[in-house]
């Protein structure tokens, strides 16, 4: 009878990996073969049916079914939620694949970060609700805003690999480093400093100031300068298209 009682308490339990579960190689493998620099070659995500590609089927599953708090450490659960971030707004362009030109128009008013069509951990999340209710209060690390992607132009570029937990704190220093010094996005000089607008938006996750953090990573010291004189800073009009490869 005790036996029986176990088996129907599991069953009741939704199914939850563990971290012992938890391999981002899948995912690290696809971004290798297919971030074509700034874009993304969305195709190599699909099969020649339009069917999401087994491995790239099976990494959304593991998302779906772990829970992060059974990680090991900040580090663990911070690199799972960017990965998840990552892997399911690519799994959302392919849901209107390949006739999508901008997340910013598949659904009204930016639907495409509102609805909660994602599951982590069993539980069902917006892309808006694992940023700004996930991780930015819990974390507080302002690296994320070059980590995370939102397959659009103007978004720093998704990284060539999958985040994990031991290199996590030489991964966000890198893509932010790379953010940091794109020209494209970030566009400092003598004649004045227009960044992108992701320092006007998350302004306030950038401290003591958004100059002050852009600085450190900056390396051109006319760059540094440019930043630490500039009396106020301008931001770059955000191109939402696609971010796909050509």
């Amino acid at each position: 009878m005790f036996r029986l009682l176990l088996m129907v308490a599991a069953l009741a339990v939704p199914f939850a990996a563990t971290a012992a579960d938890v391999d981002h190689s899948a995912f690290d493998t696809l971004l290798k073969a297919h971030v074509k620099g700034a874009t993304l070659d969305y195709a190599g995500f699909v099969d020649d049916k339009g069917q999401l590609k087994p491995e790239f089927k099976a990494y959304l599953e593991m998302i779906e079914k772990t829970d992060p708090a059974s990680l090991p450490d900040d580090k663990a659960r911070l690199a799972f939620w960017i990965n998840a971030y990552n892997a399911h707004t690519i799994a959302g362009v392919l849901r209107h694949w390949p006739g999508i030109t901008s997340v910013s128009t598949v659904y009204p008013d930016f639907g495409f970060f509102k609805r909660a069509d994602y599951t982590v951990g069993g539980k069902k999340y917006a892309l808006n609700d694992i940023e700004n209710k996930v991780i930015r209060p819990t974390f507080k690390d302002a690296r994320i805003h070059a980590a995370l992607n939102c397959a659009s132009i103007s978004c720093p570029p998704l990284a060539p690999f999958a985040f994990t937990g031991p290199q996590l704190d030489k991964q966000l220093d890198q893509v932010f480093g790379a953010f940091a010094n794109d020209a494209q996005r970030n566009q400092i000089g003598p004649d004045g400093v227009k960044l992108s607008e992701i320092f006007n938006w998350y302004g306030g996750d950038f401290q003591p100031s958004v100059q002050a953090y852009l600085g450190k990573y900056v390396t051109d010291p006319a760059k540094k300068k440019a930043i630490s004189e500039a009396k106020a800073l301008q931001f770059l009009p955000y191109d939402w298209n696609l971010n796909k490869a050509k």
